[in-house]
C-alpha cells in the first residue's frame, strides 16, 4: 500500500456507524467529472469519432491540452522530434493513451483539492501508485498484450490506492488512527473495515462510479487485493495485485530472488516462475525515471 508517515496520536476514539455514514455522505459530496474530460471520456469510446473532433474538445481545456504536448514529448515515449501541435500529439499517442490522461489529470487534480490535511506520506503514496501501475503495464508486456491494454493496466494501477488519499485526506485523524492499529500495512483492510465501517477498497470504487469512469478503474480499485476470477477484468485486476506486491518487495529493499506466495490462478494466468518475477522487477525498477514523467504532469499545475 505504500508508506505512511504522521506524529503518533494514541487512543483515538471512532463510532464507526457515525463515521461509516459521514464518509459516504462525503462521497455523494465529491465534485463532479470537468466537463471536458467526461467528453473526452465519451469521444475516446466512439468509433466514429475523429482524431479532428477529439483534438478540438481538448483545446477547449488549456491545462489539459498543455499536458498532451508535455506526454508526447516526454522520455516516456522518446520521439525524435518536438511535437508543436494538437492535431499530431492525438495521432501519435492514440485515443486509449489520451483517455488515460485526461482520466489521470482529472481524478489527480480532484482527489489533491478535497482536503489539505493528509497522515499519509504523499511522496512514497504517488511512488507506490507510479510502481505498481508501471508493474501492471510491464506484466502485461510479459504476456505479449497490445499497447492499449497495458496502458490500461498502467492507470489502472496508478490510481488503485485513491480510496487511501480520499479517507487519509478527508478524515485525517481517523484514519491516523486506523493505522496505528495495524502491526503491519497488509492488515490496513481489515482494520479499515472494522473501525471506519468502510475500506479503502469500496470507497475507491465509489469514487470511479461517481466520476463515471470505465468499469476496470472501479473493478481495479475494488478487488486489488483479492481479484475475483469470474470478473471481466480479472487479467487487469491480477496484474495491479502482482504490481501492488512486486513494489512493495521494491519498497522494502527485498532482492527478489525467490517467487513470493501468490494464489494458483494468477501465478497460471501471468506464467509466473522466479525468472519471470525477477524480469518484471527489473523493469519496472529501470522504467521509473521515465514513468514519473508521466507522474510529473498529472500533478503539475
Amino acid at each position: 500500500m505504500g508508506e505512511l508517515s504522521f506524529a503518533p496520536n494514541r487512543g483515538a476514539s471512532i463510532d464507526s456507524r457515525q463515521l461509516e455514514t459521514a464518509i459516504r455522505q462525503s462521497l455523494e459530496n465529491l465534485p463532479p467529472m470537468p466537463a471536458v474530460i467526461t467528453r473526452v471520456m465519451e469521444l475516446t469510446n466512439d468509433p466514429t469519432c475523429s482524431a479532428q473532433e477529439l483534438q478540438k474538445v481538448i483545446g477547449m481545456d488549456e491545462v489539459l491540452a498543455s499536458k498532451v504536448l508535455r506526454l508526447v514529448n516526454s522520455a516516456r515515449y522518446g520521439f525524435p522530434r518536438r511535437i508543436t501541435t494538437l492535431s499530431h500529439a492525438v495521432i501519435l499517442l492514440g485515443f486509449e493513451t489520451i483517455r488515460n490522461l485526461a482520466i489521470g489529470v482529472a481524478t489527480v487534480r480532484l482527489v489533491l483539492r478535497h482536503g489539505a490535511r493528509c497522515p499519509v506520506n504523499r511522496q512514497r503514496f504517488w511512488e507506490h501508485s507510479l510502481e505498481t501501475g508501471l508493474a501492471a503495464s510491464v506484466l502485461a508486456k510479459h504476456l505479449r498484450k497490445d499497447l492499449i491494454l497495458r496502458e490500461e493496466m498502467f492507470l489502472t494501477g496508478l490510481l488503485h490506492d485513491l480510496g487511501i488519499l480520499f479517507l487519509s485526506q478527508t478524515f485525517p485523524a481517523e484514519y491516523r488512527a486506523v493505522v496505528e492499529c495495524c502491526d503491519s500495512l497488509e492488515e490496513v483492510v481489515t482494520t479499515e473495515q472494522e473501525m471506519l465501517g468502510v475500506t479503502h477498497c469500496e470507497v475507491g470504487a465509489r469514487m470511479a462510479e461517481v466520476w463515471n469512469l470505465p468499469p476496470v478503474f472501479a473493478e481495479g480499485m475494488l478487488q486489488h487485493h483479492n481479484p475475483v476470477s469470474d470478473s471481466p477484468f480479472f487479467q487487469q485486476v491480477s496484474a495491479v495485485y502482482l504490481g501492488d506486491r512486486i513494489s512493495c518487495s521494491i519498497g522494502a529493499g527485498e532482492q527478489g530472488e525467490r517467487l513470493p506466495d501468490i494464489p494458483e490462478s494468477i501465478q497460471k494466468h501471468f506464467q509466473l516462475d522466479e525468472s519471470a518475477w525477477n524480469w518484471c522487477r527489473r523493469e519496472v525498477e529501470m522504467q521509473m525515471d521515465a514513468a514519473r514523467d508521466f507522474l510529473h504532469i498529472l500533478q503539475s499545475p
